[in-house]
């Protein structure tokens, strides 16, 4: 597996013990982000769900994105969980900003298989957003 850029938009990818560390850094600020990161993303739950990993998408690093990118990130979570691939978002909960979107996709998809979110707060561990 192998990361990308999309834009403004960087992919890092690592593996960790249980799957595959997708380290989101820069903006995604393009009109309509879903149009790459569909085909790539296609890839990767095809290679998680056939690894059996678990997915960890890392958003830290991310200085900005848009509704679009929203948009996109609720449909992966559903594309994810039909594929039998678990999926965690994980996010800065000290930028208001990255805390507000995360926790309302949390809401959102609080019944999605497989899928949560976590909030970081500096070298804190990761706390579960949600219901338990």
């Amino acid at each position: 597996m192998h990361g990308t850029v999309f834009g403004d938009l960087t992919i890092d990818v690592g593996g960790v013990p249980d799957g595959l560390e997708l380290v989101w850094r820069g903006a995604s600020n393009s009109r309509d982000p879903g149009e790459a990161l569909r085909a790539y993303f296609k890839v990767t739950l095809a290679e998680a769900a056939t690894r059996r990993a678990n997915l960890h998408l890392h958003f830290e690093h991310l200085i900005q994105f848009n509704s679009s990118t929203v948009s996109f990130l609720l449909h992966l979570v559903d594309d994810a969980a039909a594929q039998g691939v678990s999926m965690t978002f994980f996010y800065d909960g000290s930028l208001r900003w990255q805390a507000h979107n995360f926790e309302s996709i949390a809401l959102l998809k609080r019944d999605a298989k497989g899928f949560s979110v976590r909030r970081i707060e500096g070298a804190a561990p990761a706390e579960k957003v949600g219901p338990p």
